[in-house]
């Protein structure tokens, strides 16, 4: 089965590079995001970017890259889209990367992650109102709180520590999913 990980914004850029890292050919990778810079440093090696102007939409902006989307998508079983919610890209393009599938009847599951109570109440709601305008398009998101870390980690994890096992949570999950 060929399965295709598709990360929105720099959160999912990090999960990508650490699951890309453990399991390089297990999987089919990726990468969608607004900063270059990032899109520059990840190891993933199929990448889009969503040129943002000034006086343009993110969401518009999404449009001019569906076609190479779909492309990369098309020669895959299954598809899950991984973001990091209470950011920009991710938030701004889950509900419209759910639609596309959905609308070429992919096979696709949603995996995000919540942000830290520390990130305060603004980012926690941009993360629930882009979840709430996703799920009408998945037929399952999967949602990992970051906030969860703290529940697992020991005294001595370091914050990297933490994120990995984070992300090895993330991976576990796809493996039970397919």
């Amino acid at each position: 089965m060929n399965v295709i990980l598709i990360g929105l914004g720099g959160a999912s850029g990090n999960i990508l590079n650490n699951i890309a890292e453990d399991s390089p050919n297990d999987f089919n990778y990726l990468y969608i995001n607004t900063d270059k810079k990032s899109i520059e440093d990840s190891q993933i090696e199929n990448k889009l970017h969503v040129d943002v102007k000034e006086d343009i939409d993110i969401k518009d902006s999404f449009k001019d890259i569906t076609d190479s989307i779909l492309n990369h998508v098309k020669e895959n079983d299954k598809v899950f889209v991984i973001a990091g919610l209470g950011g920009v890209t991710g938030s701004a393009l889950l509900s419209h990367l759910g639609k596309l599938l959905k609308d070429n009847n992919c096979s696709f599951v949603g995996i995000v992650t919540k942000p830290f109570n520390y990130e305060g109440k603004a980012r926690m709601e941009i993360a629930n109102k882009s979840l709430d305008e996703a799920k009408p398009f998945y037929d399952k998101i999967e949602i990992f709180n970051n906030q969860s870390m703290f529940q697992y980690a020991e005294k001595e994890t370091t914050f990297t520590q933490a994120f990995k096992e984070m992300d090895i949570r993330i991976k576990t999950y796809i493996e039970n999913e397919i």
